[in-house]
């Protein structure tokens, strides 16, 4: 008898032993399980398309300490005043549903660059926003914008520019949220530098990563992926298996690999965002930039007597 009961309790103490040991595998199992999903959504770069609701029809959005601001170009008509309007919303630009539930207060600050690099030298007066002149900087700032929440809601913000100025000129634009309304915006800023063109230009589409070249795609985990252009049409995006688009620009759906989307002539840049393949994560490790731009193609096909082709 008593044999028997020492060795209940020997085998009591193992099993309890035993116990916290599956115990422990199980939460650690629960752990890492938790953690290898999550690393696929981290990000360091803050905020994309997808999830900021922020967003302009020629503006790009960047990281607030970005300064490498993407080239937008636009067709402009031949007339002696042209005007075209850049609008910035409380919105993911493109679906009004999702609007920002918080109010946005920034400031537009947009500034005259020469088209050939040299000083303004020249009288730019007669270019204006929402009918004011540019001072004698060649720079105009509008300050304490807001954008209320409440529902989708746009400012407008219209250029004029005699037709004989359009080839001469650029215009960076930047609207960047004030400190109170940095966190509702994801620590995002929206800019661009606009050039024109004539309706004759030639109608394309390409893409670019738009993350900051300052650290290496090594240091993302997801990539924030731009294309613009101009003209209506048919985008192609093809890429490679050790890339991954966000079910964010497809509707929920996975697709892989190749992805074709319309676009009007009121468009002129789309955002997407590409993950590293969960499957493949160690393939990207050591790419360079340039490296990580030749694993996307962009292609277009122009909208012909109202189809596409």
């Amino acid at each position: 008898m008593k044999k028997i009961q020492k060795w209940i309790k020997q085998y009591r103490g193992a099993a309890v032993l035993l116990g916290l040991g599956v115990l422990t595998l199980i939460i650690h199992g629960s752990f890492a399980a938790y953690t290898s999903f999550n690393s696929v959504k981290r990000v360091v770069s803050t905020g994309t398309q997808s999830d900021t609701m922020f967003g302009s029809n020629y503006l790009s959005l960047l990281n607030l300490s970005d300064t490498n601001y993407p080239v937008k170009r636009i067709s402009l008509s031949d007339d002696r005043n042209c005007t075209f309007t850049v609008l910035v919303g409380n919105y993911v630009w493109g679906d009004e549903s999702l609007y920002n539930p918080k109010d946005i207060t920034y400031t537009v600050t947009a500034k005259l660059l020469s088209m050939d690099g040299g000083d303004l030298s020249a009288d730019y007066s007669s270019i204006k926003i929402n009918g004011t002149p540019f001072g004698d900087a060649g720079e105009l700032t509008s300050k304490n914008q807001k954008l209320p929440t409440g529902k989708a809601a746009t400012n407008e913000y219209k250029f004029e520019i005699p037709g004989i100025l359009k080839d001469k000129v650029k215009i960076q634009i930047v609207a960047e949220p004030d400190a109170s309304s940095k966190e509702a915006v994801n620590n995002q800023k929206l800019a661009a530098i606009l050039s024109f063109s004539g309706y004759e230009a030639v109608k394309n589409w390409t893409g670019h990563f738009l993350d900051s070249k300052n650290k290496n795609p090594d240091q993302y985990d997801a990539f924030n992926y731009e294309i613009s252009g101009n003209g209506s049409g048919s985008v192609t995006v093809v890429w490679e298996d050790s890339l991954q688009l966000s079910k964010w620009t497809t509707g929920g759906k996975q697709v892989n690999n190749s992805y074709t989307f319309t676009v009007d002539g009121s468009t002129t840049a789309v955002q997407l965002q590409f993950y590293r393949n969960p499957e493949k994560v160690s393939d990207l490790d050591g790419k360079d930039w340039k490296g990580l731009e030749e694993l996307v193609k962009v292609s277009f096909t122009e909208k012909v007597d109202g189809n596409n082709d």
